[in-house]
Formats: C-alpha cells, sequence, structure tokens
C-alpha cells in the first residue's frame, strides 16, 4: 500500500489527485483544517516555502478526517499498529496527502464499529455474506482521554496473524515489515460458512517493474512461499515471477496469509474473498490488479474483486449518520 516511486513520471491519475490536494491545502480548506505544509528549504532562492503535499508534522493529525482523529490515534497505540513511516521519519499519522493509509482510514474508521454500515457496503460486492463478525485480532475496548467506550470493532487495520508461524516471516507486527493487509472483515454467509475478506488499498500508486531496487529478494522469497503456492490447493498455481513485484507480490503474500489461516485454523475460517479497493481513474493500478487476477486458478479469479471507493460506500448514501463523512470524501478525493 505504502511505497512511492518517485524517482518515475507521474500518473495522470497522480497528477490530477496532487493538483487537487495542494488546491485544498492552499486555500486553507476545512478539509485540511487550516494545516499549513511542512517547511522545506530551496536551495535555488535561499529561502523555505511550505510544501503543497505534506503537512507539518506537528499538525499530521489533520490529514485524517475531524471526527476520527482521535479514536483512529487510539486505536493505532491500543493494538500495537506501526503508522507508515512512523519508524523512519518519527511522527505520525503521516502527513503525506496522497497516503493510501491515510486514504483507507478515511473510508472506512467512521464505520468500523458500525455492523450494519459495514454488512451493507459488503454486501454491495458479497451478497451471499449475511452477517458480519467482531475481529479476531482487535482490541474491544479503546480508551480515550476524556472518557472510556466500547468499540465493537468490525473491520481491522493493518491485518497481521501468526505470520511468523503462517508464513516463516520475521514478525507479527502489525504495519510493520511483514505480509499484512490494509482492511480486514470477518463474515459469515448464508450457509453459516466463515469468511476472511482481506481488503487492499490502493490510492494514486502504480508500480515500476524495470529496476531491481524494487524486486523482492527471490533466495529469501522463495523459502518463504513458493512451496506454499505450490500446494495443491492454493489459488496462485505456483509462484510465478511477476510476483517478485509490487503489487503482484503483496497480493500473492496476502492470498497466502488467508489460505494458510484456512488450513491450519488459528480462528474458524471456511474460506476468503479477496477484495483490492482502487479508484477507477486509477488505470495503471487497476491494470496490474487485473494481470493478477489472471493469474490465479479459476476459483481464485471468482474470490477476487476490484472496487472503487466510492462505489464501495455508495450503500451509505442517503444515512443521515454518515451525510459529513461523504460530504468530506466527495471533497477531498472524489469526482
Amino acid at each position: 500500500m505504502q511505497k512511492e516511486y518517485n524517482k518515475y513520471p507521474q500518473t495522470k491519475y497522480q497528477t490530477q489527485q496532487e493538483s487537487r490536494q495542494r488546491r485544498l491545502m492552499r486555500s486553507k480548506s476545512d478539509v485540511f483544517d487550516g494545516a499549513d505544509g511542512e517547511l522545506f528549504f530551496i536551495k535555488e532562492t535561499k529561502s523555505w516555502r511550505p510544501s503543497s503535499k505534506i503537512i507539518r508534522h506537528s499538525e499530521s493529525s489533520k490529514n485524517l478526517f475531524k471526527p476520527i482523529r482521535q479514536a483512529a490515534l487510539a486505536y493505532f497505540e491500543l493494538n500495537d499498529i506501526e503508522w507508515w513511516r512512523q519508524s523512519e521519519e518519527h511522527y505520525f499519522p503521516n502527513g503525506h496527502v496522497l497516503s493510501s493509509q491515510i486514504h483507507c482510514l478515511n473510508h472506512l474508521f467512521a464505520i468500523r464499529a458500525d455492523q450494519d454500515a459495514v454488512r451493507k457496503i459488503i454486501q454491495a460486492i458479497l451478497p451471499e455474506i449475511t452477517e458480519i463478525l467482531p475481529s479476531p485480532i482487535d482490541e474491544q475496548f479503546c480508551i480515550m482521554e476524556k472518557y472510556p467506550y466500547k468499540t465493537p470493532s468490525y473491520i481491522s487495520f493493518e491485518f497481521t496473524y501468526e505470520n511468523k508461524t503462517l508464513l516463516n516471516e520475521r514478525c507479527n507486527k502489525r504495519g510493520a515489515n511483514c505480509t499484512s493487509v490494509d482492511a480486514f472483515v470477518y463474515a459469515k454467509d448464508q450457509e453459516g460458512k466463515h469468511v476472511l475478506i482481506p481488503i487492499e488499498w490502493k490510492y494514486t500508486e502504480h508500480y515500476e517493474k524495470v529496476d531491481d531496487e524494487y524486486k523482492a529478494d527471490e533466495e529469501k522469497e522463495e523459502k518463504r512461499y513458493r512451496h506454499l503456492a505450490e500446494l495443491s490447493d492454493s489459488n496462485l498455481k505456483g509462484w510465478k515471477d511477476a510476483y517478485y513485484w509490487d503489487p503482484a507480490y503483496e497480493l500473492a503474500r496476502q492470498t497466502l496469509l488467508m489460505e494458510q489461516i484456512i488450513r491450519n485454523k488459528p480462528f474458524h475460517a471456511d474460506y476468503y474473498q479477496h477484495i483490492v479497493v482502487c479508484p477507477n481513474g486509477n488505470v495503471e493500478m487497476r491494470t496490474d490488479a487485473n494481470a493478477f487476477k489472471e493469474s490465479l486458478t479459476e476459483k481464485g479469479k471468482e474470490h477476487f474483486h476490484i472496487v472503487d471507493p466510492q462505489d464501495l460506500l455508495a450503500p451509505l448514501q442517503g444515512n443521515e449518520k454518515y451525510k459529513d463523512l461523504l460530504n468530506y470524501l466527495e471533497k477531498r478525493y472524489w469526482h
């Protein structure tokens, strides 16, 4: 979700979205709650200039939809989740206005405790789903600064599960350097089967596959993943060369994690439905997601879905409870 490839030319969609966010920030839009850009020193003019796409570190929480800021920070702390680039930059949440982690949270965090809302958006993609179950990994209580309140969790963010055991990876920490899923829903279908629903979230990303700098370590990855991809019940049909490059690398590892949970049943799971959320305008990313889908078994293709974020939240239109959220998303991200 999180890596950016600035050495390559921007896509049309990236340029459009960067211009949109720049206009909002420079106009002191209420979307950013009046936040300023981080200051950068310009050598040519020997002057400091505020960035138009990175919010000042001290105000970076303004990158989040205002009603979720305090709760999102508490959720990450309570569940010991690392924010994107927190270790490198020593502040959080990230202030980059094109961050897909922020994009994901701004769309989904406000509904995470609303079982009915989560069911409606999932049913629009998977009509066989009848019940949304509480998260198998999130803490159920979140203590805020002013008051405690119960927060049942029907969407988990930065989902990992026993990665060291199931995938032979070096850590299990959510948001760190291991296979993780941007958002995750646990559900039941109309036959009473338990369904894993991993959601990979993309915003403006596009991925070049011509530079070995961005290629996974073949020796390391083969030891971890190849034997799992070659199991007869895997939807990957073996570990392919394309899987050394993102986004297929991410999607293949997420597939293996879901398959390992189903095989080993650390909690009950019968099958998975893999969702990639990506704006229709990001043609490059959607092409890559479709290419990954085509690499799967026929059964795997049936369990892989690509959806636009605005379409994902369409079932909430007309719901007065989410009027402010939808207005915010419309103004900041959508058409």
